[in-house]
Parts: structure tokens; C-alpha cells; sequence
């Protein structure tokens, strides 16, 4: 297995997967109350934003910072994605090269009632997280470059990117040593940086 790297690469990538289609569920199932009590839940009988929940309401054009002043207009606004299932384009990956795996359909379970789509594998290297691993010049580029993946769009034709999810800090906790390149030997004893993919 080398590095590892592309281990890292693929759990990530799918864990976002997995998040796109969990949020679309979620918010086909449940109202806004249960979906803002679960994003800005109760600690010691306060609620509170976090860093990436108040870029959120930024890009949304909403300036308030306190929970409890948001309208009900707004906390719809903020805890519905309402992602647009055509226009997802992120995929799962797997480091294989499985032709069978190219076209799929996910949420076949009773337990998804109902909610199916199509989608694809690809090949972990087409990831556009082995592309922020190339790019990346220290772990804070790293993480503001996985918040910033844009993974489909709403149903007003607005970017859904990452940091929407809220997972871009678990993205980077993943792929957090496969930012440093690997020191390897080569077959004539000499060193040699191997670091990110194709």
C-alpha cells in the first residue's frame, strides 16, 4: 500500500459522499426544528454558532451571530440545503478499476424509504481531494480548500460546497498526514519524496 495516502483520500471522499446523500434525507424527513436542533443543539442551555455554521449564514446574507435572533424565515434558510439531486457531481471512489461500478443506484434499503438515485464510482486518484493534496501549501490552504469544494447545487442554482455540510474539519483530520510527502529509497539506495498522486 505505499503511502497510505490514497486510503486517506478515499475516506474522505466518501465520507462527503455519504454526507450529501445523509443531508438530503434528512432534510426530506424531518422539519426545521428537528433539523435546527440537531445542527445548533443545546449545551448548558445555550446554543451557539460554529465558525464554519456562521460562514454559512455570510454567504446566505444573514449578519446575525446569536441563534435565538434568527427569524424562523432564516433558520429555514440555514438549516435546509435543499440540495438539487441532479446536480450532484460528487462521486464515490475506490482505488480499483471496477467497470460494473461505474453506473449505480444507492438507497435500495427499506431503512431509505424510498430516497434513490444514481450515481458512479471513479477511481480514488480523480478525487478532487487528491487534487487539494497536490495543491495544498500547509494544512490551514488544506483545510480552506476542502470547505471550499463545491459538490452540487441547490435548488436556486446555488453552489453547495463542503463547508455547507459542515465537514470540511473531518475532511482535514483524514487527510491530515497525507500532507506530508513520504521519504522512500529508490532501487539504486538513493532518497526519494513521494507525496500525492496522478
Amino acid at each position: 500500500h505505499l503511502t497510505g495516502d490514497i486510503h486517506a483520500i478515499t475516506a474522505a471522499n466518501n465520507l462527503l459522499a455519504a454526507a450529501i446523500d445523509a443531508r438530503i434525507f434528512h432534510e426530506a424527513t424531518q422539519s426545521d426544528k428537528a433539523l435546527w436542533n440537531r445542527l445548533v443543539p443545546l449545551k448548558k442551555g445555550k446554543r451557539d454558532f460554529s465558525k464554519v455554521q456562521l460562514g454559512r449564514l455570510q454567504r446566505l446574507g444573514i449578519t446575525k451571530i446569536t441563534p435565538t435572533d434568527l427569524t424562523e424565515d432564516e433558520i429555514n434558510l440555514f438549516v435546509r440545503l435543499n440540495i438539487d439531486p441532479s446536480t450532484i457531481t460528487w462521486q464515490r471512489v475506490v482505488d480499483t478499476n471496477d467497470r460494473f461500478l461505474r453506473k449505480i443506484t444507492i438507497g435500495q434499503s427499506s431503512t431509505e424509504k424510498g430516497f434513490t438515485r444514481e450515481c458512479q464510482f471513479d477511481i480514488t486518484v480523480a478525487s478532487e481531494i487528491m487534487a487539494v493534496l497536490a495543491l495544498c501549501t500547509d494544512l490551514a490552504d488544506m483545510r480552506k480548500r476542502l470547505g471550499r469544494m463545491v459538490v452540487a447545487a441547490d435548488k436556486n442554482a446555488n453552489p453547495v460546497m463542503a463547508d455547507d455540510l459542515g465537514i470540511g474539519g473531518a475532511l482535514t483530520v483524514l487527510m491530515k498526514d497525507a500532507i506530508r510527502p513520504n521519504l522512500m529509497q529508490s532501487l539504486e539506495g538513493t532518497p526519494v519524496l513521494v507525496h500525492a498522486g496522478p
